[in-house]
């Protein structure tokens, strides 16, 4: 089962890549792409995104059973923060 995330964004989409590129590796995850699209992927969560004008979409495509959606969606949306 996979969730879409979508956030408004304020800022340069590669300065909130720059952003996630480091939350990410700091937190043992990996983390590829630029300011169009990427991927990422640890802990056992997998997603991908995609900036759409000034919208960020970033669908996770995995998550480990026992975390909750609101879990990820928090997670995830702090390295674009």
């Amino acid at each position: 089962m996979s969730k879409i995330i979508e956030i408004k964004i304020g800022s340069e989409p590669r300065s909130l890549v720059a952003k996630a590129e480091k939350a990410a590796r700091e937190k043992g995850m990996e983390f590829f792409g630029d300011e169009t699209s990427g991927r990422f992927s640890g802990h056992g969560v997998d997603g991908v995104y995609e900036f759409r004008g000034d919208v960020l979409a970033i669908t996770i495509t995995r998550k480990p059973f026992v975390l909750p959606w609101a879990v990820i969606e928090a997670s995830v949306k702090g390295f674009f923060a």
